[in-house]
């Protein structure tokens, strides 16, 4: 049997077992939506996994994430060196005790 590639978050897992619990009520409501209903559980239950990993969708998913998550860490360091050269900048023209040429002679 093949290695699971990845593992459904709580976030989901919660949701899956939330809507597991509305098939009574949904019962309620209908038969023709009843059936739908359950049919769709049976997919997102047993379908859903296989799908994504023998199509390679998760796969392709995550590297796009992984590369959108990247370029925002790059963007945010980028920021961040302009930042830290700007304030070393200003902490070495802000601590100079010479005086602009330009000022009065007592200022």
């Amino acid at each position: 049997m093949q290695e699971k590639q990845f593992e459904y978050s709580t976030l989901v897992s919660g949701s899956y077992l939330g809507m597991l619990c509305l098939i009574p009520l949904i019962l309620l409501i209908g038969i023709n939506i009843f059936l739908v209903y359950c049919g769709l559980m049976l997919f997102l239950g047993f379908g859903l996994r296989p799908l994504l990993e023998k199509t390679g969708l998760y796969r392709q998913v995550s590297h796009y994430f992984l590369v959108a998550q990247e370029k925002s860490s790059a963007k945010f360091m980028e920021k961040r060196a302009v930042r830290i050269d700007r304030k070393r900048r200003d902490d070495k023209y802000r601590r100079r005790r010479v005086k602009h040429p330009g000022l009065p002679k007592n200022w």
